[in-house]
C-alpha cells in the first residue's frame, strides 16, 4: 500500500524541539555563566589570598630568626671582636630590612607602620653600636635587644591581625557572591522550567497522539484510523503508522480466516480417524490381538490429544476475534463438576485431587469466557501438577480499591468476584511469568506424561480475561507451585 504524502513545508520535531530548548535554557544558561564568572573570580582572589598569607607568614617567621641572630651576632662580636662576625651582623641587618620592605609591598596599609620603621632603625643601631668601644655600649645594646624583641613580637601580633582581617573580608565576599549566585539561580530555574513547560507542551502534543496511536497499535485496536498532525517527522510517522495498522489488520483477518478454515477441515478427517479406531477397538472388522489393540489405544490417545489442539485453536480464533456480551447467570460449583468429570475421564489413572468449594455459586457473567479460563486454567493445572498432587480452586466476593487490590468480603454488595486456582508444581519463574502468556510460548518446565501443549491455553485465558474487563494476578515461586487470582465486576 502505499503510504500518502505528508506537508514537508512544516517545521520539523527536531528543530522545534531545539528552538525551544534554546529559549527555555537561555535564563540558565545566563545564570551559570554569571556563577561560573564570580567563582573563577573568587577561586583567584582565595588563591592570592593562600599565597599572602604563606608568604606573611614565613616573613614574620624570618624575621623572628634574624632577631635571635642579630643579638646573638651583636654578642660575639663583643666577646671576640671579629671582623667576620661584624660582617655577618651587617648582613643579618640588610636581611631584615629587605624583610621588612616584603612586608610594605604584601601588605600596603603597612607601607605607613612605625613598627617597621622602628625594628628596622633598631637593627642599625645595633650594627653601628655594635662597632663603638665606650664604656656604655653594652648598656646600650641590651636596651636594643630588649626593643628589638618587643618590637618584632607586636609585630607579629599586628601581621596576624592583618591576615585574620584579610581572610574575615574573604570570607564576607565570598557569602555575598553566593548570596548573589543563588539569588540569580532560584530566578533563572523558575524562567527555565515555564519556558521549557510552555514549550513541551506545544512541541509534544503531537508526540501525545501518536503514543495514543501505538498504545491502540499494540492494544489490537486496529479498527480506528491513525491522524497525526504537527511537525513534518511525525505526520511523516503518523502515515507509515496507519500503514502499519492497515498491514496488521489485513494480516489479522486473514490469519483468523486461516486458523479457522484449517481447523475445520481438519475436524472432518480427525473425525473419521477416531470413528475407524473405534471400528477396530470394537474388533467389527475381526478379531485383533492385544498387540494390535495396544496399537490402537496410543491412535486413540494421539487422535483424542490432536482433536483438543485443534478445539484450542478455534477458541483461540474466537475469542481473539471478540466474543458476544452476553451474560448469564452462571453456577460456578455446577462448571466445576463438568469440567473435573471430563478431565478424569481424559485420565482416568490420574491420582491428582481436585479441591472446591462444595456449594453452589452464582454469578452474572459471559459462560462462554469463563468456561474457556476455568478449563484452560485447571487443564494447565492438572498437567504440571506432581504425582499426587492438589489443585484447589476457590472463588468468592470482594471489593477493589484505587490501587487494584482485592478486598476479600463477604458481603453481597460488593462490586467484584473473584476465582482463583491454584497448584503445587514446579511453579513458574519470574522471568517466565509474562512470556507464558502469549501465544505458542513453551516454559522451560515440562507437563507431566507424554503429550505436549500447544501453548495457547493461557493466552486464551488472558484474552478471555482482556474481554470480561477483569484482572489477572499470578503469584509462583520455584518448586512451590502457582496460583491465579482473577476479579471480575459484577456488572
Amino acid at each position: 500500500m502505499e503510504i500518502p504524502i505528508f506537508n514537508r513545508k512544516t517545521t520539523s520535531l527536531a528543530q522545534q524541539w531545539i528552538s525551544t530548548t534554546i529559549l527555555s535554557m537561555l535564563p540558565l544558561i545566563i545564570a551559570v555563566t554569571y556563577a561560573a564568572w564570580e567563582m573563577n573570580t573568587q577561586a583567584r582572589v582565595q588563591q592570592r589570598l593562600v599565597m599572602d598569607q604563606a608568604q606573611i607568614s614565613q616573613i614574620s617567621t624570618t624575621i623572628q630568626d634574624l632577631r635571635k641572630e642579630i643579638e646573638r651576632s651583636a654578642r660575639q662580636y663583643q666577646l671576640l671582636r671579629d671582623q667576620s662576625i661584624l660582617d655577618i651582623l651587617q648582613i643579618k641587618q640588610f636581611q631584615l630590612a629587605e624583610n621588612l620592605n616584603s612586608i610594605a609591598m604584601l601588605l600596603p596599609p603597612f607601607k605607613t607602620n612605625e613598627r617597621l620603621k622602628q625594628i628596622d632603625a633598631i637593627g642599625r643601631d645595633i650594627y653601628t653600636v655594635s662597632r663603638g668601644n665606650d664604656s656604655a655600649q653594652q648598656e646600650r645594646l641590651e636596651g636594643l635587644y630588649v626593643a628589638l624583641k618587643e618590637s618584632s613580637f607586636v609585630l607579629q601580633q599586628q601581621l596576624r591581625a592583618a591576615i585574620q582581617d584579610k581572610l574575615n573580608n574573604a570570607d564576607q565576599e565570598l557569602s555575598h557572591v553566593l548570596w548573589r549566585v543563588l539569588i540569580t539561580g532560584l530566578l533563572a530555574l523558575p524562567a527555565s522550567l515555564f519556558l521549557l513547560g510552555a514549550g513541551s507542551i506545544i512541541a509534544t502534543r503531537s508526540i501525545r497522539r501518536l503514543s495514543l496511536a501505538i498504545n491502540h497499535l499494540g492494544e489490537r485496536n486496529w479498527e480506528s484510523t491513525i491522524e497525526i498532525d504537527g511537525p513534518s517527522d511525525l505526520i511523516e510517522l503518523g502515515h507509515k503508522l496507519e500503514w502499519m495498522r492497515l498491514q496488521l489488520l489485513s494480516s489479522e483477518r486473514q490469519k483468523a480466516q486461516f486458523t479457522q478454515h484449517i481447523t475445520h477441515e481438519l475436524k472432518s478427517p480427525l473425525a473419521a480417524i477416531m470413528d475407524a479406531q473405534a471400528l477396530l477397538a470394537d474388533q467389527i472388522p475381526g478379531a485383533i490381538n492385544n498387540q494390535q489393540m495396544a496399537v490402537l489405544e496410543i491412535l486413540r490417545s494421539q487422535a483424542e490429544n490432536l482433536q483438543e489442539l485443534i478445539q484450542q485453536l478455534l477458541n483461540f480464533n474466537t475469542v481473539s476475534q471478540g466474543v458476544a456480551s452476553h451474560k448469564v447467570t452462571l453456577d460456578l460449583n455446577a462448571l466445576c463438576k463438568k469440567l473435573i468429570a471430563r478431565y478424569q475421564s481424559f485420565l482416568p489413572n490420574s491420582t491428582i485431587k481436585i479441591n472446591h468449594p462444595n456449594h453452589p455459586y452464582l454469578v452474572t457473567a459471559n459462560a462462554e469466557l469463563i468456561d474457556m479460563i476455568l478449563s484452560n486454567l485447571l487443564s494447565n493445572a492438572i498437567h504440571f501438577c506432581k504425582r499426587d498432587g492438589e489443585v484447589n480452586i476457590n472463588w468468592g466476593a470482594c471489593f477493589v480499591n484505587e490501587q487494584g487490590d482485592r478486598i476479600a468480603s463477604e458481603s453481597e454488595a460488593t462490586s467484584h468476584w473473584w476465582l482463583q486456582l491454584s497448584d503445587d508444581g514446579p511453579g513458574i519463574d519470574t522471568d517466565e511469568q509474562d512470556a507464558i502468556f502469549r501465544p505458542f510460548y513453551q516454559g522451560k518446565k515440562k507437563r507431566q506424561g507424554a503429550l505436549k501443549g500447544s501453548g495457547i491455553g493461557l493466552a486464551i485465558v488472558k484474552a478471555c480475561v482482556e474481554q470480561s474487563k477483569a484482572t489477572l494476578c499470578l503469584r509462583s515461586k520455584k518448586n512451590e507451585g502457582a496460583e491465579f487470582t482473577l476479579c471480575f465486576p459484577k456488572q
